[in-house]
């Protein structure tokens, strides 16, 4: 199984999740929202991209991070076709077969529209064929690429700490406002190169874009496994001034519901919840009222409130349920304790008609209600 853990220490849910009291959101091996190609496999443990064309293959995850946030970008990986003194077969252009002996791989940060930056790793050798002077070593490089063209700004060289053959080791970069950090290392991280992003490197001064992807690089000749990633990221900031009042009360609700002929409006109360409180915290037992609209349901705090619960009264919105071209199935938002925004990849189902599930995969989570017969 492929791990997909995001790890958030909050006080969180009940339905409902509460707000992060930790910088990042982590998420771990998220293999399968890559943009995928020919060249890429993923067994139970490892990607492996290859590459035997001329030209060089990014590989995008399809997570988008806020252009202004920090974030934190580590993989561990192994290029395995970097044998010393081994060549590889490489198709060019014009379809004709060369050899490459010194392939490059890494990963790739800032990524909008085609245009990116990259870490890159390739190991060589100073005098191959001569052992009394020859030695190994990894170079690393910071590398911006815009419009196709490649500006290597920074780049150093190791020949102790990392693995220079087959074996894996970890690449990362730490995006700290303007300040850019490349790591490397064996068996754990250590400081390589820094940058300091002019005004026009930054990504929402360069290409005006609200948010940017990260993913991998794969050079001519290289065949690499990733065994492990790590995204770590600010949450975007949700506006504290977010208006979650509705026109409804209890007298309205009664009055609506006595009157309707939806099975699934109505009143609907906290059942139970699946999750690890390691991750999640429950930050209510909620009744709610889900009240039909154009596009699915309004979901209408009742009571039940724990965190904050001072915060919350009837009639307030706890969140939203959006059609989706399947029977009894939505997408979601959902209202935190704190009257934050959850909104990414929420589902919700219903059940016999009696069961209502809010499912988080990204918090590997659900809770679930029952309705209030009458």
């Amino acid at each position: 199984m492929n791990k997909l853990i995001l790890t958030i220490i909050i006080s969180l849910l009940t339905t409902s999740i509460s707000k992060p009291i930790t910088l990042y959101n982590t998420i771990y091996n998220h293999f399968h929202r890559i943009n995928l190609n020919s060249k890429a496999t993923i067994s139970d443990k490892y990607l492996q991209l290859s590459n035997t064309s001329e030209r060089s293959i990014v590989v995008t995850d399809s997570t988008s991070i806020d252009a202004f946030a920090n974030y934190k970008y580590y993989i561990r990986f192994a290029n395995l076709h970097n044998q010393e003194g081994k060549s590889y077969k490489i198709i060019d252009n014009l379809g004709a077969t060369k050899s490459i002996s010194s392939t490059e791989c890494g990963l790739v940060f800032n990524y909008i529209e085609g245009n990116f930056w990259m870490v890159t790793a390739s190991c060589d050798n100073s005098s191959l064929y001569n052992e009394s002077v020859d030695t190994r070593s990894m170079t690393i490089k910071l590398i911006k690429v815009v419009n196709g063209k490649r500006y290597v700004i920074k780049q150093t060289t190791l020949d102790n700490g990392v693995d220079l053959y087959k074996d894996y080791n970890y690449l990362g970069v730490t995006i700290n406002g303007k300040e850019v950090t490349v790591k490397a290392g064996k068996n754990e991280l250590k400081d390589v190169l820094s940058h300091n992003l002019s005004e026009t490197e930054t990504p929402e001064s360069t290409f005006g874009f609200p948010s940017v992807k990260v993913g991998y690089f794969v050079g001519p000749g290289a065949l690499i496994s990733i065994e492990r990633t790590v995204l770590s990221f600010n949450a975007p900031k949700q506006s504290s001034q977010v208006n979650l009042e509705t026109h409804w009360t209890r007298e309205a609700l009664d009055r609506h519901f006595a009157n309707s002929k939806n099975p699934f409006e109505g009143y609907w109360t906290y059942l139970d919840r699946d999750m690890e409180d390691k991750w999640l915290k429950i930050g209510g037992r909620y009744t709610i009222a889900l009240v039909e609209t154009g596009t699915g349901y309004d979901v209408i705090y009742v009571d039940g409130a724990q965190v904050k619960k001072s915060q919350w009264h009837i009639g307030m919105r706890k969140g939203e349920m959006i059609k989706t071209i399947f029977t009894d199935n939505f997408t979601g938002k959902w209202y935190d304790a704190t009257q934050e925004i959850i909104d990414q990849d929420i589902y919700v189902t219903f059940e016999s008609g009696v069961i209502l599930t809010f499912k988080f995969p990204l918090y590997k989570s659900q809770v679930r209600f029952s309705k209030i017969l009458q």
